[in-house]
């Protein structure tokens, strides 16, 4: 066991507290009631914006946000001049164990990552999302607020998760998947709703899902595929607009987690 090592750059809040065996890199601003569990590394130029409870063994790479504000948390920052607010009444920001945070990441505040989560670069999770564990979230991908990702869920470089979906656990979504919430693209009034991934789903690259969707558990989309209507559990589809080519395999299974 050892004592944490703080690099002398480093300014941490007087409400910050710091376990044994952390390392916090140099650059590194800690604002608010910040926890670091036993184990935890930060690299350089890293910012904490509390509340936020750091998990066991969870390294954060260089120039990443933690705890960002939100919106509402913005808008009183600019109307006080201050921090303050947000530090004292903010939602709290809680990585799991063992998560990997790559550099140039953004994580605001209210979410929820699991333990054994990987995030690749450049990732940005808004605010009210939580992730759940064992979870991959690929370099450049975006999950805007309000959104529920399972455990064990594959997200492929570049994907675009819009407010109010729900990925249900063992999903994979391909490289540079885009779901959408606004049907009517802001011309006329519409309640945004994202699609719904249910369990085991397949989504191949370069798919566009509709508004409101449903992908049934254990249903396979092919790659570069327009999805417009709900798709039946084990069901196989591909196209523009994607179309029913058959019955997922029987011998292809639903992972469990």
């Amino acid at each position: 066991m050892t004592k944490a090592n703080v690099h002398p750059t480093a300014y941490l809040d007087p409400e910050a507290k710091l376990s044994e065996d952390c390392v916090i890199g140099s650059n590194v601003s800690v604002y608010g009631k910040v926890s670091f569990s036993k184990g935890v590394f930060v690299e350089p130029n890293v910012i904490f914006y509390g509340p936020v409870k750091m998990g066991e063994s969870s390294y954060v790479g260089p120039n990443s946000l933690i705890g960002f504000p939100s919106k509402q948390d913005l808008d009183e920052i600019r109307k006080t001049m201050a921090l303050k607010p947000k530090l004292k009444k903010g939602k709290l920001t809680k990585i799991g164990n063992n998560t990997t945070v790559r550099s140039n990441c953004v994580i605001y505040a209210g979410v929820e990552i699991g333990d054994d989560v990987r995030f690749g670069h450049n990732v940005m999770i808004r605010e009210n999302v939580s992730v759940g564990k064992g979870s991959l979230v690929g370099t450049n991908s975006i999950i805007d607020g309000d959104c529920v990702i399972g455990s064990s869920v594959s997200i492929q470089s570049g994907v675009y998760i819009p407010t109010y979906s729900t990925i249900e656990d063992n999903v994979f979504l391909g490289p540079n998947c885009v779901l959408t919430n606004d049907l009517y693209m802001m011309q006329k009034k519409y309640k945004l709703k994202g699609p719904t991934v249910k369990l085991g789903v397949s989504i191949g690259a370069n798919s566009t899902i509709f508004p409101g969707v449903t992908i049934g558990e254990g249903a396979v989309v092919g790659a570069g595929a327009v999805v417009r209507n709900d798709v039946p559990p084990k069901t196989m589809v591909a196209g523009v607009p994607a179309k029913k080519l058959k019955n997922v395999p029987n011998n292809w299974h639903i992972p469990q987690v």
